[in-house]
């Protein structure tokens, strides 16, 4: 299987997920459809409650938070790109007990790819 396919389909698989994570009073919504959105820039902040890892990055649009499955330790000297899928407003996240305002879900894109 190829590593674009295995990413897509991971991606899937998280935004069908996602959902199940979160509780509380206010439902989390959808705020974008299932797309490819690159989001590029240097990690600001990395929060990890298995089985995500949430980064918070810096772009050119402005700062945006991501989930994407548990990765190690992110080089924050240098940008990355995740690949998302989509994302969700007003969403809480049970595993890492915090509520984003909204968050994109994706996957990492290896180093030195765009």
């Amino acid at each position: 299987m190829s590593r674009q396919l295995k990413a897509t389909v991971c991606a899937a698989v998280l935004i069908a997920m996602l959902p199940a994570c979160s509780k509380g009073p206010a439902q989390s919504a959808p705020l974008s459809s299932p797309g490819q959105i690159l989001l590029t820039g240097p990690v600001l902040e990395q929060l990890d409650a298995p089985p995500y890892t949430y980064l918070r990055l810096k772009t050119t649009t402005g700062e945006v938070w991501a989930a994407v499955p548990t990765t190690g330790a992110v080089n924050r000297e240098k940008p990355v790109t995740i690949r998302s899928s989509g994302a969700f407003k007003n969403f809480y996240a049970s595993p890492a007990a915090r509520r984003f305002e909204v968050l994109h879900v994706g996957t990492l894109e290896p180093a030195g790819k765009p």
